[in-house]
């Protein structure tokens, strides 16, 4: 497809379709700003001031694009959620640079994610080396838990040279 054809297509929207470019669009640019992933931009994750030092919360919002046909947060858009609030919350917690791989993560759904935001509250578990564990809850904006996850992460650490 070329540019010319892809703006066809995209003139030919609804007005629905269209907000998802926009959003799009708007996500690829701020990635330059921000250099946080386009995911991450996509669904409008943003870091939320924590009470606890030992607790990292983050949100987004629920809107149309991440509906399942039930009208409720696509398991996979929380599943995300989840791994992008521990990821960054060690990002946080470590020093500049550190770099953290997703190695397992088990998700257990409670509520459906329904309502205007999900709010992910994400701590450390436990330390041994490189391996780090982590949990997360995620509530609605009525305060009922959706879904909570424990992860494994690796610490990627640089191998100095011989």
């Amino acid at each position: 497809m070329d540019r010319q054809e892809v703006m066809e297509r995209i003139a030919a929207l609804s007005d629905r379709s269209f907000r998802a470019v926009e959003n799009t669009v708007r996500a690829l640019e701020q990635m330059k700003e921000n250099r946080y992933p386009f995911l991450g931009n996509f669904l409008n994750v943003e870091k939320e001031e924590s009470a606890d030092p030992d607790v990292f919360v983050c949100s987004m919002p629920i809107v149309p694009e991440v509906l399942n046909p039930y009208r409720i947060v696509y398991g996979g858009v929380t599943a995300t959620l989840h791994d992008m609030a521990m990821g960054w919350m060690l990002e946080h917690r470590f020093e500049p640079g550190s770099k953290f791989v997703t190695i397992d993560m088990q998700v257990n759904y409670h509520n459906p994610g329904k309502g205007k935001r999900l709010k992910a509250e994400a701590r450390l578990v436990h330390q041994a080396r490189e391996l780090l564990q982590v949990g997360c809850e995620i509530r609605g904006d009525q305060g009922e838990l959706v879904s909570t996850s424990s992860a494994t992460f690796l610490q990627l650490v640089r191998k100095e040279s011989v």
